[in-house]
């Protein structure tokens, strides 16, 4: 009886491990039999909850496990002492193989960017693995004086060691600011400005701001008057016409001025062959004929004197004509200067 009853037991425990093992053969969908390529990164902070079989995620998804976690210095003779960690990933992952870390499509991957990093899982202490595309200037790859033995995926800083990194530096400057010496300059500043408040009379900058105010309204009353009268309306016209009435009488005028300067050069040239032939006539002339060679000499320098005239005439004509084109344009253009002059001096309430 009691041998049956051994049997029993046997029986049962034997077949029960063959169901265990048939089912977790089956739901595990085949894991054991699943190919996978190895992959290794070097991590440089602490790996605190990461362990053998963590998940390996691309930006959520599953796409392997974790393989082995240990130092570089114990795989390759080397003083740095990364952790080195090494994971499966599934070869019907990424359309680029990962079996050779040579292949040029590999090598591109890497520089747009594919980094891993730790990433907590919920709020367990458990972490896993995090592959995910970043910024290749600002993740560097570690450097290493080894050759990997897998294809090397580079690895990124995690947030948690990012946001510790960027609290330590702000702690940091907080540190070198001098609190005492700023809190110092913050008092004297109040005190400069409690001194300057108490010794300002304010009463009385505002009464003349007030005044300033009220002079500002009545001036600008006064030549809104002004502005408004018929008077200078009416002025205003009279000077256009008047304007227009000069240049009508320059514009006559302008074409005998301009012939008359024309014509003069002509009569400077013939007063000037008269006085060459004067010249000759008089030296052709007997020497016992002295009062009439003294009588040509002097017409000779009557007629060289007048030349002079002649042209300083000419130059007062010209001035004369410009000056009247200026007066005639500036009381076209600005028609209000010429009435009201320089604008009046500003006012002093400020100064009293």
């Amino acid at each position: 009886m009691e041998n049956i009853s051994y049997f029993k037991i046997g029986l049962f425990v034997i077949s029960a491990i063959i169901l265990g093992v048939i089912g977790v053969v089956v739901l595990g969908g085949g894991k054991f039999f699943e190919k996978k390529n190895i992959v290794e990164t070097y991590i440089n902070e602490s790996v605190q909850g990461l362990d053998v079989g963590s998940p390996v995620k691309f930006r959520g998804v599953l796409i392997g496990n974790v393989e082995q976690i240990t130092l570089t210095s114990v795989e390759y003779a080397t003083p740095r002492r990364y952790v080195l960690v090494r994971a499966g990933i599934s070869r019907d992952v990424f359309r680029f193989p990962l079996t050779d870390p040579n292949n040029p499509a590999f090598q591109a991957e890497i520089q747009k960017g594919l980094r891993v990093r730790l990433a907590p899982q919920g709020l367990t202490g458990q972490a896993y693995l995090e592959a995910d595309y970043l910024d290749p200037t600002r993740n560097p790859p570690l450097q290493a004086d080894w050759r990997p033995k897998y294809p090397y995926v580079p690895s990124a800083p995690s947030r948690i060691t990012q946001f510790s990194d960027a609290l330590e530096r702000i702690l940091r400057n907080i540190e070198q600011v001098d609190i005492e010496r700023l809190v110092g300059t913050m008092e004297s500043s109040l005190k400069t400005i409690d001194k300057l408040a108490s010794g300002a009379n304010l009463d009385k900058i505002g009464t003349q701001a007030v005044a300033l105010l009220a002079e500002v309204r009545d001036t600008n009353r006064q030549l809104k008057n002004l502005v408004d009268a018929p008077e200078l309306n009416q002025a205003v016209k009279d000077t256009a016409a008047t304007a227009s009435t000069a240049r009508q009488i320059l514009e006559r005028a302008d074409k005998p001025v301009t012939q008359l300067l024309a014509d003069l050069p002509k009569a400077s040239d013939n007063i000037n062959q008269l006085v060459r032939r004067l010249n000759d006539v008089s030296a052709s002339l007997p020497e016992t004929n002295a009062q009439f060679r003294q009588t040509l000499g002097r017409l000779n320098g009557l007629i060289a004197t007048q030349q002079q005239d002649i042209k300083s005439t000419v130059e007062n004509l010209r001035s004369m004509s410009e000056s009247l084109k200026e007066i005639l344009d500036n009381l076209k253009n600005y028609p209000s200067q010429t009435l009201f002059g320089a604008p009046p001096p500003p006012s002093k309430v400020m100064g009293k």
